[in-house]
């Protein structure tokens, strides 16, 4: 999410990407510091690679959780490392990515799909979550109305709208939205706007530059001298910039939202003039919550 794609982090990826299944099978069985690397990352594990941004991730989606409900579809699933969170809160958990998509490893998706073609019928699901995959969708307003084809009445969409994040996966790496540009197209796409709850702020982003820094050192044949200064540096600057981003808080320089919105009514050819006044509407920005400390 926001800088890097947290669809990725169903284990630690400092170093490069997992084995697939098929090798694990073949390898003996993992030591101790390789079943901790691949253990979930929660709250705590601050010595693991990017912990900055998923225990903000997870907060998130921790709050958010209470509008979830019934059959959720998960679009640009990747590995779903953040399935665990909803556990109890839905009865059904559906995933899909692209076919070719480079965020699958442990584990496929249910089915293979664009976000802008879902192959399910009208009305079919309660929830529709979407995180660290609008940036690179090339029609994002197509995606949205996608959702709202395969919600039901009244379904509820939790998408993260990335504002603040470097270059990544060039070239499909296509926007970066603010709150404002959300909210206008959440309307075009019949969309009503309940909460927009920051991430993270500019010293997470600060600090996950640095953290990238370090992982891009602990590759290659030297890896096995620098793996633990690395990792002692990971514990010890993610904690400190984490702190920072609480301290220094600034709403309009976040990495991105979680946006939560509700089905109004079927998407169509909506006005843009309306969803326009209706997205920067006075009142918009004090119901959004932006700026809360319970949203970070």
């Amino acid at each position: 999410m926001t800088g890097f794609s947290t669809r990725r982090f169903a284990a630690d990826q400092s170093g490069g990407a997992h084995p697939g299944p098929a090798a694990r099978s073949r390898s003996s069985a993992p030591t101790l510091w390789a079943r901790m690397r691949q253990s979930r990352t929660t709250r705590w594990t601050f010595w693991k690679y990017n912990w900055i941004i998923y225990h903000r991730t997870i907060a998130v989606l921790e709050r958010a959780r209470a509008h979830v409900r019934g059959d959720l579809l998960d679009v640009g699933c990747g590995d779903r490392p953040f399935a665990w969170v909803f556990d109890g809160h839905v009865t059904r958990y559906v995933g899909t990515d692209l076919y070719r998509s480079i965020c699958l490893d442990a584990r496929s998706p249910d089915l293979y799909s664009r976000s802008e073609a879902l192959p399910f019928r009208d009305v079919s699901f309660d929830t529709v979550l979407g995180l660290s995959m609008l940036t690179y969708v090339p029609e994002p307003l197509a995606m949205l109305r996608e959702a709202n084809r395969v919600l039901k009445p009244g379904g509820i969409l939790m998408l993260e709208f990335t504002q603040m994040a470097p270059l990544l996966y060039a070239p499909w790496d296509f926007f970066r939205f603010t709150r404002y540009g959300a909210a206008y197209l959440l309307e075009r796409a019949g969309f009503e706007s309940l909460e927009f709850i920051p991430i993270a702020g500019l010293w997470t982003q600060v600090g996950m530059t640095l953290i990238a820094g370090l992982n891009r050192m602990n590759r290659g044949p030297l890896r096995v001298l620098t793996e633990l200064p690395v990792r002692v540096l990971y514990a010890v600057l993610q904690p400190l910039f984490a702190l920072l981003d609480r301290a220094f808080f600034d709403p309009c320089d976040v990495v991105g939202h979680l946006v939560v919105a509700r089905k109004a009514r079927a998407a169509g050819d909506e006005d843009p003039a309306r969803a326009l006044a209706a997205a920067t509407r006075p009142d918009h920005a004090a119901a959004s919550g932006d700026g809360s400390r319970d949203g970070r």
